[in-house]
C-alpha cells in the first residue's frame, strides 16, 4: 500500500517567477504586512506565507518522508483557479499551471500525481483543458472549486464537463473559494472556520438535488474537510425530501443519504469524534486522506493521528491512508 494525501496544495513556480518579474500573477500578488507576507487575489487574502509554500520538490519530498506519506496528489491554491477572468485568459492561466504541475508529477512520477485547472466560466473550454491534461499531461483528474463565482454545478450549462469528466474517469477534488455567505464572516477567520463548510454542503446538496449524481453516476467526486457539513445534516436534507415538493423537482432516484455513500471525502475533519461520524455515516472506504500541505488548516501529522485512532481497525486504517486513493486514481502499489 501507498500512503497517498489526496488534499494537497502548491502555487506552482509561475506565480512567484511571474510576481518577481511584473508585480502579479494574472491579478494575484504578494504584498507585506507587519513584515510578514501574504498573497491578495480575487476575494481573499491567504497567509502568511511560510516557507513550505516555495518548498522545491525536493524539499517537499522530504517533508513526506518525514510525515510518512508516500504520494501527494498536488492542486493548485483554490483562489488561483481564475474563474472570474475573461474565458481566454482563463485558459491560459490554467495552461500554465498545468503545465507546470505536469512537469512536477513527470519528474517524481514515484511522488506526485497531479490535478488539473480548468477555466469552467467557458465550459467547452473546460472540457477541451481537462482532455489535454490527462489525455497528454498525463493528470489524473481536476480540482474545482465548490462553486463557479457564485454559481452551483448543477446548472445545464455545466452538464458537457461533468459527462467528460465521467467519460475520462477524472477524479474531481472540489475545495471551497469565494463561499456563501461572506457577507457575515468578515471577523474571526468565519469565512474559513464556517463559510468554507457551508458551501461544501451546497455543492454537495446541489449535486444531489440537481440531479447530477443519476444523470452521471460514473463520475468519481471527492469533497474536502470531510464534506462540510453535510453528512452532520444529512438527516434534515432526508427529511425535507419527503415532506417537500421543491427537492424531488428532479426526480432524484435515492434518498439524499444514499446519494452521500456514492462520493468521496477527506479525512481533515479536525476532531476524532467528527472522523468517526463520517466513516460511521458513509463508509471507511470513501474517505481518503488529506493535510491540506502547505496551508495551517489541516493536520500537522495526519498518518499519525490516523494510526492513533482506536476506533478504526487496521483494514480500515489502510483504505483511508492509501488504498481507496489507489484503486480510484489506478496507483499501483
Amino acid at each position: 500500500m501507498k500512503v497517498i494525501d489526496v488534499h494537497s496544495h502548491i502555487v506552482p513556480p509561475c506565480f512567484w517567477n511571474a510576481n518577481a518579474k511584473e508585480g502579479h500573477w494574472y491579478g494575484a500578488k504578494l504584498f507585506t504586512r507587519d513584515g510578514v507576507e501574504f498573497i491578495e487575489a480575487t476575494n481573499r487574502i491567504a497567509g502568511p506565507i511560510d516557507e513550505k509554500w516555495r518548498f522545491t520538490p525536493e524539499q517537499r519530498i522530504a517533508f513526506m518522508d518525514r510525515q510518512g506519506v508516500d504520494v501527494h496528489l498536488l492542486s493548485v491554491a483554490p483562489y488561483l483557479t481564475n474563474y472570474h477572468l475573461e474565458p481566454n485568459q482563463g485558459l491560459a492561466s490554467a495552461q500554465e499551471l498545468n503545465n507546470e504541475i505536469a512537469q512536477v508529477a513527470q519528474a517524481h512520477p514515484e511522488r506526485f500525481l497531479g490535478l488539473a485547472t480548468v477555466p469552467m466560466q467557458e465550459p467547452a473550454a473546460a472540457v477541451a483543458e481537462l482532455e489535454r491534461a490527462m489525455q497528454e499531461l498525463g493528470l489524473r483528474g481536476v480540482e474545482l472549486n465548490t462553486n463557479m463565482e457564485g454559481h452551483n454545478w448543477d446548472e445545464p450549462r455545466f452538464r458537457p464537463f461533468f459527462e467528460a469528466a465521467e467519460r475520462l474517469g477524472a477524479f474531481v477534488f472540489f475545495h471551497p473559494h469565494n463561499p456563501a455567505g461572506a457577507d457575515r464572516a468578515g471577523r474571526y477567520y468565519l469565512s474559513n472556520l464556517i463559510n468554507f463548510p457551508l458551501d461544501t454542503t451546497i455543492a454537495i446538496a446541489s449535486f444531489i438535488f440537481g440531479g447530477v449524481l443519476d444523470r452521471y453516476p460514473g463520475l468519481k467526486l471527492c469533497f474536502a474537510h470531510g464534506g462540510g457539513y453535510a453528512c452532520f445534516g444529512i438527516g434534515r436534507m432526508d427529511f425535507g425530501a419527503q415532506v417537500r415538493p421543491e427537492p424531488q423537482v428532479n426526480g432524484i432516484k435515492q434518498a439524499p443519504s444514499d446519494y452521500l455513500r456514492h462520493l468521496y471525502y477527506d479525512c481533515i475533519t479536525h476532531s476524532d469524534a467528527g472522523l468517526k461520524y463520517l466513516v460511521d455515516q458513509v463508509g471507511a472506504d470513501r474517505v481518503m486522506l488529506g493535510d491540506d500541505f502547505p496551508f495551517d488548516m489541516g493536520p500537522a501529522n495526519p498518518v499519525e493521528w490516523l494510526n492513533s485512532l482506536n476506533y478504526l481497525n487496521a483494514f480500515e486504517k489502510r483504505r483511508i491512508l492509501g488504498e481507496n486513493a489507489q484503486e480510484v486514481l489506478g496507483v499501483a502499489g
